[in-house]
C-alpha cells in the first residue's frame, strides 16, 4: 500500500506505514434483502426455535447490521462461516448504549449463528418508519464487501503509543482556519478512519471510550463500525453525524464469543 501524503508527513512516512493493517470496507447500498444476506435493517437470519432477542423492557430489538461470513473477504480471527447479526433496542433514547458499563448488552446484543440452518423469520420485528422509534437508521441496505488498508489516524486508542516519537504540535509553517498549522492537523486531514468497517482502526466525533480506563485496554478489535452514511438514497445517521462503533477482545473473537462486547456511539 503506498500512502498519499503532503510533504510536511514525509518524514513521518515510515512510522506512519508501521501502523498499516487490513480491514474489510463496507459499502451500503438502499434495496431490500434476502433473510440471509449482509445487511442493515430489514430481517434478520433465525434459526427456528430461536428466541427472538428482546431489550430491557422485554420488546423486540430492531436488526441493525447483519454480516454473513460467507461473503466477507477473510481477517484474521474473524469466522470464515455463519452469521453475525447487531441488534438495538427500539425504544431506548440512546439507542442502545450504556454508558456506565457498555459491555452491558440490556439494549443491544450481539449474537452468532455458526451453523446456518432452516430459517424462521417474523415480519412483524422490522422497524417501520416510525419517528417515535430511536434508530440510526432509516430503510433497508444490502451491503457489499472490499478488502483494504489503513493507517492509524488521530481517533483511535492507539495513536498516541504508536506515534509517540513524532511531535505532533510542530508548526508546519502554514496557516489553516484555526491558526498554524500543526503536524497533528495534518494526521487528522491525510491520516482518518472513517466509513463503514470490519476491523482496522476506529474513527469516532468525539473521545474513544478505552481512553477512560485500563479495563478495556484489551478491546482492541474493531468488531464493527457503522458511520454516518447519508449520500445518495442512504439514510443512515447517529446523532448529529455521529458513529457507532462494537469493540471485542482478541480472544472472544477467537472463540466466537459475542458475549463482552463494547459497543459505543458518539455524535458532534
Amino acid at each position: 500500500m503506498t500512502l498519499s501524503l503532503p510533504k510536511a508527513l514525509e518524514p513521518y512516512r515510515k512510522d506512519i506505514e508501521n501502523t498499516v493493517v487490513p480491514y474489510v470496507s463496507i459499502q451500503a447500498t438502499r434495496q431490500s434483502t434476502e433473510v440471509k444476506d449482509s445487511k442493515i435493517g430489514g430481517s434478520p437470519y433465525l434459526p427456528e426455535g430461536f428466541s427472538y432477542p428482546l431489550d430491557s423492557s422485554g420488546k423486540p430489538m430492531a436488526l441493525l447490521c447483519q454480516l454473513n461470513f460467507e461473503e466477507i473477504p477473510q481477517l484474521e480471527h474473524f469466522p470464515q462461516i455463519g452469521i453475525l447479526q447487531f441488534f438495538l433496542s427500539k425504544n431506548d433514547d440512546v439507542m442502545g448504549m450504556n454508558f456506565d458499563n457498555p459491555t452491558n448488552q440490556s439494549n443491544f446484543r450481539v449474537i452468532y449463528h455458526e451453523n446456518i440452518k432452516q430459517l424462521h423469520t417474523s415480519e412483524s420485528f422490522v422497524p417501520e418508519n416510525n419517528a417515535e422509534e430511536h434508530l440510526p437508521f432509516n430503510g433497508e441496505y444490502r451491503l457489499s464487501f472490499s478488502l483494504s488498508k489503513e493507517a492509524l489516524g488521530v481517533s483511535d486508542f492507539h495513536f498516541e503509543e504508536s506515534y509517540e516519537s513524532i511531535d505532533m504540535d510542530q508548526a508546519t509553517g502554514e496557516k489553516n482556519m484555526w491558526g498554524e498549522e500543526t503536524i497533528y492537523d495534518l494526521f487528522c486531514e491525510h491520516v482518518e478512519n472513517m466509513g463503514h468497517k470490519i476491523g482496522g482502526y476506529a474513527f469516532f466525533t468525539q473521545t474513544d471510550p478505552r481512553d477512560y480506563g485500563a479495563q478495556f485496554d484489551d478491546y482492541r478489535i474493531t468488531l464493527l463500525q457503522i458511520d454516518t452514511d447519508d449520500e445518495g438514497d442512504n439514510d443512515i445517521m447517529w446523532g448529529d453525524a455521529g458513529v457507532g462503533n462494537f469493540f471485542i477482545t482478541t480472544e472472544a473473537l477467537r472463540n466466537k464469543d459475542f458475549s463482552r462486547v463494547l459497543f459505543n456511539w458518539d455524535c458532534h
